[in-house]
């Protein structure tokens, strides 16, 4: 009887030694396992951070390239610019130098007085440069003919420049630079295609009559023939 208890005993201890055993290898199963997850997930978000972070920095680098080309794109835009503005300042300072060169007055010696002698017949004198042609029309009635030239002992002094033209009421504006201008004083306009006399019946000055003009002053006068821009003005006395 007494051995079939120490059996029965020894057994029951054996069966909880090996439930024992049996529960530390599943908790240490449980344990490696729950390890090797942890290293997996582990494992896992590191290699999720390497690729958010090379993510990131190829974003970087693809900022910085796009920067960088912005930047070329501009500097070229701005030199390219930079190129276009000097060449048209050039060519407008080439242009104005030119106009300039054109347009500037030439200074012309004034008239040489008329040798002694007989003094001529009053002639009107055609345009420098533009012959009248065979067979041209007379004046037509009602213009006022030429003035005729001045005495043998004339002279002729500077008075201004002839600054604009109305052909359709045959009026030059002059600007007096010098001396005075008078109604009545004979003036001699000459310049490149320009020569000839005129006497003055009217001035105007701000579309009013006056009687003289002085410097500084630009005054319309009606002349007989076309007068250009830069014409040179001298007063005719004798």
């Amino acid at each position: 009887m007494a051995t079939r208890r120490k059996k029965a005993t020894r057994k029951k201890t054996t069966r909880k030694a090996a439930r024992k055993k049996a529960a530390g290898r599943r908790k240490a199963t449980r344990k490696k396992t729950t390890r090797k997850v942890a290293r997996k997930k582990a494992a896992g978000r590191r290699k999720a951070t390497r690729k958010k972070a090379t993510r990131k920095a190829a974003r970087k680098k693809a900022a910085g390239r796009r920067k960088a080309t912005r930047k070329k794109a501009q500097g070229a835009r701005k030199k390219a610019t930079g190129r276009k503005q000097a060449a048209r300042r050039k060519t407008v300072r080439g242009d104005a130098s030119r106009r300039r060169k054109a347009t500037a007055p030439k200074a012309l010696p004034p008239p040489r007085p008329t040798p002694a002698g007989p003094t001529p017949a009053p002639v009107a004198l055609a345009p420098r440069g533009r012959p009248a042609a065979a067979g041209a029309r007379p004046a037509a009635a009602g213009a006022k003919p030429a003035a005729p030239r001045p005495p043998v002992a004339a002279e002729a002094e500077p008075v201004g420049l002839v600054t604009h033209y109305f052909p359709h009421v045959d009026a030059g504006i002059v600007l007096v630079e010098r001396g005075e201008l008078r109604v009545g004083d004979t003036l001699h306009f000459r310049g490149h295609t320009t020569d000839f006399y005129q006497r003055v019946e009217r001035l105007e000055l701000d579309h009013q009559p006056v009687e003289v003009a002085r410097p500084g002053q630009s005054v319309g006068v009606q002349v007989a023939q076309r007068v250009r821009e830069h014409d040179r003005v001298y007063r005719v006395s004798g």
